[in-house]
């Protein structure tokens, strides 16, 4: 795993976190794993690749997703103590947490009280401003990330039936939809945008304050009711 994580290798990352994520006795490293995963993933990030690859990164979302719910929703995360290895923080005595500096939350940490200026000390804070930087942090982190991948999703056409190749008006080599309908396609459709489903499930999440749900437009719903009622399914 540190190893993948030193390369950054994305697909092993990928891979290892489906693994840890599936045997359910080690979420953190899970967690990890998909955090890292994605740690490059911007608005301006382009995901191309087969149906196939692409169905993989989207199911890696949502784990990732679902993942980060359950460490946000912990209650008195900083008593944890897998989520203080996750983290990197130390509890002392008074109430108070140590935030490690150079880690996720002394980063978050140094963007709410000096405006991005990075701090080279440790920051001591009270558990009660610990717990609310802990909650936000992880909400904007996984916002950030869904956010990004509603920007692309919408032009990933692997998943679209190409209706001009029925009346031979189209070439295969130069078109990214899918011109094989066989059940299998229909399948990959299908998942693809039930994962989308729990997407907007989780970009509700993230949105705390009303108002606050201007990705969740960037998700089209049609085509899942376009799966849903395919010929294919109903022969």
């Amino acid at each position: 795993m540190f190893s993948a994580i030193y390369e950054n290798d994305i697909a092993q990352l990928t891979a290892i976190g489906r693994t840890i994520f599936l045997l359910d006795d080690n979420k953190p490293a899970a967690l990890l794993c998909f955090d890292h995963s994605f740690r490059d993933m911007d608005k301006d990030t382009i995901v191309s690749g087969s149906d196939t690859q692409i169905l993989t990164r989207t199911r890696a979302l949502c784990d990732y997703a679902e993942l980060v719910q359950e460490v946000h929703s912990a209650l008195e995360p900083w008593t944890k103590e897998r989520i203080q290895k996750l983290f990197s923080f130390t509890v002392h005595s008074g109430g108070h947490v140590c935030l490690r500096r150079g880690t996720f939350l002394h980063g978050c940490f140094d963007r709410e009280r000096f405006h991005g200026q990075k701090s080279n000390e440790d920051a001591l804070v009270e558990v009660w401003y610990f717990n609310s930087l802990y909650k936000s942090s992880l909400r904007r982190r996984l916002s950030e990330k869904l956010g990004a991948y509603c920007n692309f999703s919408r032009s990933v056409h692997v998943f679209d039936p190409c209706e001009a190749f029925a009346f031979r008006r189209c070439d295969p080599t130069a078109c990214e939809r899918q011109h094989d309908l066989d059940r299998k396609w229909f399948d990959k459709r299908l998942q693809f945008h039930m994962f989308q489903i729990s997407i907007l499930d989780s970009l509700r999440f993230c949105s705390s304050e009303p108002g606050q749900h201007r990705d969740l437009r960037r998700l089209d719903i049609y085509p899942l009711i376009s799966s849903l009622i395919s010929t294919d399914y109903l022969n």
